[in-house]
């Protein structure tokens, strides 16, 4: 829960999450019963005039929206190779790569860790 807490407080939180999906809405089969906006953790989801709407920008692709529609107008949607995120190699690079999407961590502040974490193991040695 933790994590989807972060995810969810930045204001476009498809940039954080390594989804080779996004949720696809038929408007013209939408009832408005808001269940959607219900099981949306990310806040995608909307209703205007009576119809949700989603918004690009929020949907992470996990589809519990979809699972839960029941006039079927929500759908998964496999991304285009060229928008899928490649997925980190690990937890390591992971952070890394949310650190830089949150703009706390730099090139030059990866380098400065990388110099100080060198100099203190020499310094450990002696």
């Amino acid at each position: 829960m933790l994590v989807l807490r972060s995810i969810k407080r930045h204001p476009q939180p498809a940039t954080l999450v390594s989804s080779p999906f996004v949720a696809s809405l038929d408007a013209e089969a939408c009832t408005g019963c808001e269940t959607c906006l219900d099981r949306c953790q990310m806040e995608a989801l909307s209703i205007v005039d009576g119809v949700a709407t989603l918004d690009l920008d929020r949907c992470i692709g996990c589809g519990l929206c979809v699972s839960t529609c029941p006039a079927g107008a929500l759908a998964l949607t496999r991304k285009p190779a060229s928008e899928q995120e490649p997925v980190p190699a690990d937890y390591d690079r992971a952070m890394i790569r949310l650190g830089e999407a949150r703009g706390t961590l730099t090139k030059t502040g990866m380098v400065k860790m990388l110099v100080r974490s060198k100099v203190d193991r020499l310094l450990a040695t002696l």
